[in-house]
């Protein structure tokens, strides 16, 4: 399980690295300018809020949804932890791609700053490790 997590989790993180570095290098040569893709302020917020669900709320709820349904049961069955897994990952993975739009926009300080450490901790904290998918399987009772 832990295998097929890890090659989900880096056909969804390389793209948004690879978006970073064409941008970026294509900012760096001066093909782009940052005031291309100016966006509404309104916008800076949304997607600030965004980032938030997807880095930490998103994945807290479906955690908490997960341990609930969980509550009576002695054991979580194989397949209902492999869905709960996939759909953290899916829905924590989108906030580099949201750190992207910030970045690339070029948004305020304060929501470009966050929204990349927001990023930063998703990708971090969501890496499908040995160690973390054990730790929930013990925690969870998998069969």
């Amino acid at each position: 399980m832990q295998k097929i997590l890890n090659k989900q989790y880096w056909m969804m993180i390389i793209p948004a690295g690879c978006l970073f570095l064409i941008f970026g290098l294509a900012r760096q040569l001066n093909l782009i300018h940052p005031d291309q893709f100016a966006m509404p302020g309104v916008l800076h917020a949304i997607v600030f809020v965004l980032s938030a669900v997807t880095a930490i709320a998103g994945p807290l709820f479906l955690r908490t949804l997960f341990a609930h349904s969980m509550r009576n049961e002695t054991g979580a069955t194989a397949k209902k932890f492999w869905a709960f897994q996939t759909n953290t990952l899916w829905l924590s993975q989108m906030t580099p791609y949201l750190a992207f739009i910030a970045v690339f926009c070029d948004f305020p300080r304060f929501y470009g700053g966050a929204i990349v450490l927001m990023a930063l901790y998703a990708v971090y904290y969501f890496f499908p490790s040995e160690k973390r998918i054990s730790f929930d399987q013990r925690i969870f009772r998998v069969k």
